[in-house]
């Protein structure tokens, strides 16, 4: 892309910035943008509003642009919560793995004589074939918006294509895990449409046993669980009184999710009416290969098409690997 549309100058600048975190601060602070964002920006906007005056983009530079910033965000931004649960990589576009995962301690221990012979124990070890998910984006862009807003519009489009894939591939996973836990210690059930004293408890208490780690929840249910606890001390009263919440509960990280940033169909990101419990890893979760993004001109409507494809990803565990996690859901 650089050698393409830029000067030297420019395509250096360039090489010093994450240009997904420039398209985000352009969309969300432009403030914080850098010099040499801002030198970046400037350069793009003025190519970007030549190409609403002209309706042309021979070498598909805003695709190009749109797909590097979008591979650094999926293939080199750490994702805190994901990887708490999951062993993450990346693997080949048309690469496959199979997980061998540790089996539960099914080994039994017996009473004998010295030297004498027991029954024979079995460890079971399974293997778990993954499975693949894909997830494209298809919008456009317009030659009005672009000759008005050059390089914010290229942006705004890059900025909300990467938290669209990223933000459908948590929820998507969060929705496997619910369905996968049915029964059992780690599924705790709640009478109220809240967490009480009595189900935040259980699950921290199971959470603990594991070994510890973080709740997980839309903010309401967050904050209201940060306020089961006795405000023990000043420096807990002042931390309320700043963030609305505690950090903690009954030792586990308390860890909200916005009910505000929903997915583009107006969902949210994890499902109402159910808090999350990790204590550990459940598998593997890689990516596949890089998104590839194209455009077409569509001159009689005044308008580029942008696709945004190939955002593949694997997972792979089991009803056992689930142990390390457990679930309150609430009443309707």
């Amino acid at each position: 892309m650089e050698d393409n549309i830029m000067n030297v100058e420019i395509a250096e600048a360039i090489k010093n910035v994450d240009l997904f975190e420039m398209a985000a601060k352009t969309q969300n602070c432009p403030k914080a943008l850098t010099e040499d964002e801002k030198a970046v920006a400037e350069h793009l906007d003025g190519y970007f509003r030549k190409i609403g005056e002209t309706g042309h983009d021979p070498d598909h530079e805003i695709a190009a642009f749109i797909n590097k910033a979008v591979n650094t965000e999926i293939h080199d931004t750490p994702d805190e919560l994901l990887d708490r649960l999951f062993d993450r990589g990346t693997i080949g576009e048309f690469d496959d793995f199979n997980l061998i995962l540790d089996p539960k301690n099914t080994l039994v221990a017996y009473e004998a004589a010295k030297g004498g012979v027991v029954p024979k124990s079995w460890l079971d070890i399974p293997a778990v074939t993954p499975t693949t998910i894909n997830y494209s984006i298809t919008t456009d862009l317009s030659f009005a918006d672009l000759r008005k807003s050059g390089w914010k519009n290229i942006a705004r489009v890059t900025d909300y294509s990467g938290k669209a894939l990223k933000n459908k591939m948590f929820s998507k996973l969060f929705d496997v895990i619910d369905s996968g836990l049915s029964s059992g210690d780690n599924v705790i059930a709640e009478a109220t449409a809240a967490p009480t004293a009595t189900s935040a408890g259980k699950l921290a208490s199971y959470i603990n046993d594991m070994g510890g780690g973080v709740i997980v929840g839309l903010s309401k249910y967050i904050v209201a669980i940060s306020q089961l606890t006795g405000y023990v001390s000043e420096s807990m009263m002042n931390e309320l009184y700043r963030t609305g919440m505690l950090g903690k509960y009954l030792g586990c990280d308390l860890y909200p999710i916005s009910s505000q940033k929903k997915l583009g169909d107006g969902t949210n990101q994890i499902k109402d009416k159910k808090l999350f419990g990790i204590a550990g890893k459940i598998g593997v979760l890689d990516m596949k290969g890089d998104v590839h993004t194209y455009q077409e001109s569509d001159v009689h409507n005044d308008k580029i098409n942008i696709y945004v494809k190939d955002f593949s990803f694997s997972y792979a565990f089991n009803k056992t690997s689930l142990d390390n996690v457990a679930k309150v859901t609430m009443a309707l």
